[in-house]
């Protein structure tokens, strides 16, 4: 098992660090060069025949190369606990007298040579101590890599997490707009089909409108502030059925800005409650102004609303405010990008979004 697949477009967990990219290359290659050092060595400096001292190299670093590689392998399933860290002193120290032991046995019964024999006892410690420090090191090495990998993985799936849990609540937050919305304008029909049918019937076209422009919102993070306008423009047709010319409202909104990326229905639930706080309880008319201007990096969009103190309470703080409070601060992971501010009889709603456009 080299890899251990997840789901569609995510990273892959290696599982032997020796077969991630090129690393078994360069164990082959390190193998060939340590057999050429040990060749040298063994036919220069003991002076033995060219064939057994190339035996001893190739099948000296050829079997201790594969116990290398059956440990990294070993160590992907099986991890020491905190309390089992002799293992790593413990372990290679028993798996190099093996090998030890049993390269001898097969390099004496390969190599008939008394010279060679001889060479061999000589040098059985020095081949313990040698393949004991490659295998502690493997040891450590392997232990080390599969501790961060298994660091990388625990910290890949917690993000994951949160992605989900910060998706499914700006997903709760938009669904929990539309109901209060619709709830508002279902009232408005049923008290205008009485009395004006015809005006209830382009009420309910435009919300069906409204609603499937909704829809094919849905899963689109950033739109342009211009179809945002768009949309909004569908809203405030609905609205002006409901309050006639009671309603005013004033968009300032430079045509250079239009490109600039935003939320999606993030100014409607505002425009409601600036029409909520403006136009509840009173039969006066209400003028709300929509502005834009761009300051610090970021466009700054303002909304203001007249207010009467006599009919609404000063803190104008309803549910679609902190829904676009929290929308913002999930998607853009800062907080204070929704300010407001009150006068005696004005109320303001300000929003600040990084900037991002075509």
């Amino acid at each position: 098992m080299l890899t251990l697949p997840l789901e569609a477009n995510a990273p892959q967990v290696v599982i032997n660090p020796l077969l991630y990219n090129n690393n078994k290359w360069y164990l082959l290659l390190s193998i060939l060069i340590l057999a050429g050092v040990h060749f040298l060595g063994v036919y220069v400096q003991y002076q033995l025949p060219a064939v057994p001292a190339a035996g001893d190299a190739l099948l000296t670093w050829i079997s201790l190369g594969f116990t290398v590689f059956m440990i990294t392998n070993t160590l992907s399933f099986y991890h020491p606990g905190k309390g089992q860290f002799f293992m790593v002193l413990l372990v290679p120290l028993v798996l190099a007298y093996v090998w030890q032991q049993s390269t001898q046995w097969v390099l004496l019964s390969s190599i008939e040579s008394e010279a060679y024999g001889a060479f061999l006892e000589r040098s059985a410690f020095y081949r313990l101590s040698v393949s004991y420090l490659v295998l502690t090191g493997t040891f450590l090495f392997s232990l080390i890599w599969y501790r961060l990998g298994e660091r990388e993985d625990i910290q890949r799936r917690r993000d994951e997490t949160d992605k989900l849990a910060k998706e499914a609540e700006l997903f709760k937050l938009r669904q929990q707009l539309q109901p209060h919305f619709l709830f508002n304008s279902l009232n408005s029909i049923n008290a205008l089909i009485g009395s004006k049918p015809m005006q209830a019937r382009n009420m309910v076209q435009q919300l069906s409108s409204f609603l499937r422009g909704t829809l094919k919102r849905e899963d689109q993070k950033l739109i342009s502030l211009g179809e945002e306008l768009e949309y909004l423009g569908l809203y405030l047709e609905i609205e002006q059925v409901r309050f006639g010319n009671r309603l005013s409202v004033k968009i300032e909104i430079p045509e250079a800005h239009l490109s600039y990326k935003l939320p999606p229905l993030i100014l409607q639930p505002l425009l409601e409650n600036a029409i909520k706080f403006g136009l509840y309880g009173t039969l006066d008319k209400a003028v709300i102004s929509l502005e834009s201007k761009i300051e610090g990096g970021k466009l700054l969009l303002a909304l203001q609303n007249p207010v009467d103190e006599d009919v609404a309470e000063s803190e104008g703080t309803g549910f679609g405010l902190k829904s676009v409070r929290r929308r913002l601060q999930l998607l853009y992971g800062q907080t204070g990008l929704l300010q407001t501010s009150q006068t005696k009889d004005l109320f303001e709603v300000r929003i600040s979004i990084p900037m991002a456009h075509d």
